[in-house]
């Protein structure tokens, strides 16, 4: 099991948002400090703010190109003979 630190300011109990404190808890998300929501005593969920969302979106897909540019590289993966063929695994 790996473990997670975050600051003990922005660590929230889930039950925090059926109260009405949702609000002052977006408030504490700042850039790369993401706001840890707890249930069952165990981080679930992290709340984000736009920037840091986009970053991880943008990192992911680099991260996913990457890894098919290595299996095209090194022939792994299925093959086709035809774009055709392609576009019909694609499509199914």
């Amino acid at each position: 099991m790996s473990h997670i630190t975050v600051p003990l300011d922005t660590i929230v109990p889930i039950s925090r948002f059926s109260r009405g404190g949702a609000s002052g808890e977006f408030a504490k998300v700042a850039d790369g400090v993401p706001v840890t929501v707890l249930k069952n005593s165990e981080p679930a969920y992290f709340i984000i703010n736009a920037h840091d969302y986009r970053a991880f979106r943008e990192a992911e897909k680099r991260a996913e190109n990457l890894e098919a540019r290595y299996e095209a590289e090194h022939g792994i993966g299925e093959r086709f003979d035809t774009v055709e063929d392609l576009m019909a695994d694609l499509n199914d």
